[in-house]
């Protein structure tokens, strides 16, 4: 029996460790000359000064000695052992990255195959220096194999290590790369777009291909690209599974009889339960019989004993009446005779009640037991019919596959955009869909309610054959033109075997509905706490957004700003004149730029014990309640306002700290949940977006004369958002954009939320 190579590793590693830590002890530090005689002939030796020596700059010479020999394998030797955490003896624990940074670096000039297998796995660490030397190394080595690990990283959420990733694959220089490359010239990071470009220019793309791709690449977002990828991704995966049951029918077989078996099992449940059913209904009938006998003896009882009560009353009569003694007796004598029969018939009586109310006992009981058992019957009943649907579906299977045996897979097809069902106001929609065959695309064909699409914008190779050969792979995006109500998108791929997979996607243009409200806050001057500078720049940007953009009018735009914006105005329009304004057809969007503050509140909701508030201009910190608006009143008043959809924007935050707009009215630190959003969002239609989670600050940028946040979205709502093209700015779009940008440019101190549920997209605002 084989022992697990790791085990043996460990193992050898620690007994190494034990070893070297008794000699550490015992023997005195090997003097220079010493070290610089190991250095230049014995490479075992060499690696036991290496693990021997405590400071940094020695160990590092010893490894520029193993890289003059090429000694790989004590290189990887030290890389293991740095990395295991166990060596070198006396080293500090910091110093050990950097002999794995200083060996990585090694590596990469020496280009040794052998290396490869530990870069690689060092792709998954989550220290940025070593992932980063890691790719460095893989770019000078150039092997094409380690594509697949590297691509990965070109979606990973820091757009350093999407960079490196980028670069790394360029170096590389495969053309496996090409298409994944392409589509960071839609990364929301400028400097990965600058990398993405240079690194199709090494693999040798033209200009011109490279233009076509940065055009349509304004269209797109690396997010949706990425989704789609994934969702390629699992497509092909189950494609692959088919693939292997389509060699082998003997899973699925066994599933069939095991199917059969089960059902012969569900079967006999069935019979018996129903036999069951049965045999309790018999046992009521009788019981119901048994007590209705009873019950019919307890009445002729009670009749009986209503005579004889009324026997004894007349000779109780005829006793007191009685003259003479002869009469007396004979009366006593009758009396006491009814009297005994009396008590025997109460005896009777009782016993029959008693049983009476056993038997109702016993029928509640089988009653109970029998719609128990009914209930069982009748789900052994839908398990079998379960079953032999189960049966169906795997006898089909089998047939499927035996004919698929004989004729190769139909291709994969991934629609991404638009979602079928999908209801949008837009004239415009953007399609991309992804196809691939291992025999190669032959041909593809797109209809928009019956009438031919053409296709411009391809991903990846033509469907031209050449020398006989199609593409595998096909990316295609494409605009089109909606018509109001149903459109019909009919996508069909065919593989160079003629078998084609389609694809049909119901959409539905809807015509925008109701009357835009809008109620925009900015407030910079404060009576009792601290100001700020921009938050009324906000508001009056916003507020000319609304109405240069979206064409709202000056009376459907209600807009307090300082002074204007007290608790009692804020309140009486927010709860009163836009509960009695917008109609259930409309739309409401409420806008807020100011302090934000926060105070204990063991009762909150949220379960960080903290209550939430957006501070009006008369707020005083010494008296939130009273003076301040609540996240509750806040929820209370979207609760009054009958619009189907509600958007509300806040340029605020709750954390406390200093800065920002941020007030904390005692000095206790605030540890806030992110529930309070979703509490306030609740209910279709209602969404929240906020300029930073619950624990971060809502910042102010001299430079920008804005909050960072609100300049941002008013960026995304002039166009910087759409990313379709379509001249319609969705929350979605809009929500897309601000969540790269704000973090960018806050150094990842702000990151927007969004909560709520919607049905369809929610449009805005427009494009000029």
């Amino acid at each position: 029996m084989k022992l697990n190579r790791q085990f043996i590793l460990s193992t050898f590693l620690i007994c190494v460790s034990l070893f070297l830590t008794f000699c550490a002890s015992t023997k005195p530090e090997i003097p220079q000359k010493e070290k610089n005689a190991y250095i230049n002939k014995d490479l075992e030796a060499l690696t036991d000064l290496w693990l021997k020596e405590k400071q940094f700059r020695d160990r590092e010479e010893i490894l520029k000695a193993f890289e003059r020999r090429h000694a790989i394998d004590e290189l990887i030797f030290c890389y293991e052992i740095a990395g295991w955490g166990i060596g070198p003896i006396g080293a500090r624990k910091e110093d050990t990255k950097k002999d794995r940074l200083v060996i990585l670096n090694i590596f990469g000039r020496l280009k040794d195959p052998k290396t490869v297998p530990l870069l690689t796995d060092q792709l998954k660490n989550m220290d940025y220096a070593l992932r980063t030397q890691a790719l460095d190394a893989l770019g000078k080595i150039k092997d094409p194999t380690t594509v697949e690990k590297i691509l990965p990283l070109l979606y990973d959420k820091d757009p350093k290590i999407r960079g490196k990733a980028v670069h790394t694959l360029g170096e590389i220089g495969d053309p496996q790369a090409t298409v994944p490359i392409s589509r960071h010239l839609a990364d929301g990071d400028l400097f990965v777009k600058k990398l993405a470009e240079q690194a199709l220019i090494k693999l040798g793309r033209s200009e011109e291909e490279i233009e076509a791709w940065k055009k349509k690449a304004e269209g797109m977002t690396l997010d949706e690209l990425y989704s789609a990828q994934l969702t390629y991704q699992k497509t092909l995966t189950e494609k692959e599974e088919l693939q292997a049951k389509l060699e082998n029918e003997i899973d699925l077989k066994k599933q069939l009889e095991d199917s059969l078996r089960n059902q012969e099992t569900a079967f006999g449940k069935q019979k018996n339960l129903v036999e069951s059913v049965y045999e309790k209904e018999r046992q009521l009938k009788s019981k119901q019989a048994q007590l209705d006998i009873t019950r019919q003896q307890s009445e002729k009882y009670q009749a009986d004993l209503q005579r004889l009560n009324a026997k004894v009353q007349s000779l109780n009569k005829e006793l007191y009446q009685a003259k003479t003694q002869a009469a007396t007796e004979n009366v006593k004598e009758e009396l006491d005779k009814t009297l005994e029969a009396k008590s025997k018939l109460e005896q009777e009586t009782k016993s029959a009640q008693a049983k009476e109310a056993m038997l109702r006992e016993e029928i509640l009981s089988l009653n109970a037991l029998a719609d128990k058992t009914r209930l069982e019957a009748e789900n052994a009943k839908q398990e079998v019919a379960t079953l032999r649907n189960r049966e169906k579906q795997l006898a089909a299977q089998v047939d499927e596959l035996k004919q698929r045996l004989d004729r190769s897979m139909a291709p994969v097809l991934v629609v991404s955009k638009p979602l079928n069902g999908t209801k949008i106001e837009s004239p415009n929609t953007l399609l991309h869909f992804i196809a691939v065959d291992d025999k190669g695309i032959s041909k593809v064909d797109v209809s928009l309610n019956g009438n031919p699409v053409k296709i411009e914008h391809k991903r990846g190779l033509k469907i031209v054959p050449t020398d006989g050969i199609f593409s595998k792979k096909i990316d295609i995006v494409e605009k089109l033109q909606l018509k109001k109500g149903q459109n019909i998108i009919k996508i069909s791929v065919a593989d160079a075997d003629g078998i084609s997979q389609e694809e049909i996607i119901n959409i539905t243009r809807v015509k925008a509905r109701g009357d835009i409200w809008a109620i925009v806050i900015g407030i910079n001057q404060y009576q009792n706490t601290r100001n700020l500078k921009y938050a009324v720049n906000d508001a009056q940007a916003f507020k000319d957004y609304l109405k240069d953009y979206v064409g709202i009018p000056d009376e459907r735009i209600f807009y307090l700003a300082n002074q204007e914006a007290t608790k009692s105005k804020i309140e009486s329009l927010l709860g009163t004149t836009i509960k009695r304004k917008a109609s259930q057809d409309d739309t409401v969007i409420i806008f807020y730029a100011g302090h934000g503050a926060v105070e204990p509140d063991p009762s909150n909701l949220d379960g960080d014990g903290f209550e939430k508030y957006l501070l009006p201009h008369d707020a005083n910190l010494e008296d939130l309640y009273s003076t301040s608006i609540s996240m509750n009143d806040i929820r209370t008043i979207f609760t009054r306002i009958s619009a189907d959809r509600l958007i509300f924007i806040a340029d605020t935050c709750y954390s406390g700290a200093s800065g920002g707009r941020t007030m904390m009215a005692t000095k206790t630190r605030a540890n806030l949940s992110d529930k309070f959003y979703e509490r306030i969002s609740r209910g279709k239609g209602r969404v929240i977006i906020s300029s930073c989670s619950a624990n971060e600050i809502s910042k102010e940028d001299d430079n920008l004369k804005h909050g960072v946040f609100s300049y941002y979205m008013l960026e995304g709502l002039k166009g910087r958002a759409d990313q379709d093209g379509d001249g319609i700015i969705t929350v979605s779009e809009l929500f897309s954009y601000i969540s790269r940008k704000v973090p960018q440019a806050s150094a990842q101190d702000q990151h927007p939320v969004k909560k709520g549920e919607t049905e369809g997209e929610l449009v805005i605002g427009r494009v000029k």
